[in-house]
């Protein structure tokens, strides 16, 4: 069983192991949430021995966070798919308002369609959760090519004020009101309201991206 690990770990190239049990932990998350990520299961997964988690991280506590991490980098990329699909309109104006609906609606769609990685993305990190884009640290600042879902809401947020919408200064306003709306209406829908219909969802969402916007713009 010892040769089997040690010929299991040499395997692996620099940085791949890291990504992998990574991985590992992001699948036990999708089914299970935060709490089904446990070391001895990880290392099972990847097929490693569980001391080689040391390796790469200190704590199951780091390796949950590096996990949210992925999640939130799993999320945003689902919700650029789905903005992706939807034709705006040419007014500016109107398209504006489009992409911040668009972008609250990919968010609750995520966590109703991904429960447990939307659990590990939000309340996963051990050193608790932020208010997106005010904050952050600049190691774990998401890039272009990696973004995250608080990257894609103050673009949306900027898109508003350049169409004259939303003044600037109101920004980080602006962020905690739309990030509290479909933050909230993920919760609810998840955790109070599961037994509502497809249907029912949807017009919730609706109503309440559609409040927030009036209310972001009710001033323009």
């Amino acid at each position: 069983m010892a040769t089997r690990s040690t010929r299991t770990r040499s395997s692996y190239h620099h940085g791949d192991l890291r990504a992998a049990l990574v991985g590992a932990g992001a699948e036990l998350a999708r089914t299970g949430g935060p709490e089904a990520i446990v070391l001895r299961e990880v290392t099972r997964i990847v097929g490693v021995a569980p001391n080689a988690v040391y390796t790469h991280f200190g704590t199951l506590a780091e390796l949950k966070s590096a996990v949210a991490q992925h999640a939130l980098r799993a999320m945003a990329a689902a919700m650029l798919s789905h903005l992706a699909q939807v034709d705006e309109p040419a007014d500016a104006r109107e398209a504006a308002e489009v992409h911040l609906r668009e972008v609250g609606r990919a968010y609750v769609h995520f966590a109703l369609d991904q429960p447990g990685l939307f659990r590990i993305a939000m309340d996963g990190n051990p050193d608790g959760v932020g208010t997106p884009g005010l904050g952050e640290k600049q190691s774990d600042s998401a890039s272009e090519d990696h973004p995250k879902p608080d990257t894609l809401l103050i673009a949306a947020l900027r898109r508003l004020t350049e169409a004259g919408l939303l003044p600037a200064e109101e920004t980080d306003a602006a962020v905690m009101a739309s990030w509290a709306t479909v933050h909230g209406l993920a919760t609810i829908l998840l955790n109070l309201q599961p037994s509502r219909s497809v249907a029912e969802r949807e017009a919730a969402v609706d109503a309440g991206l559609h409040y927030l916007l009036q209310g972001l713009t009710s001033r323009a």
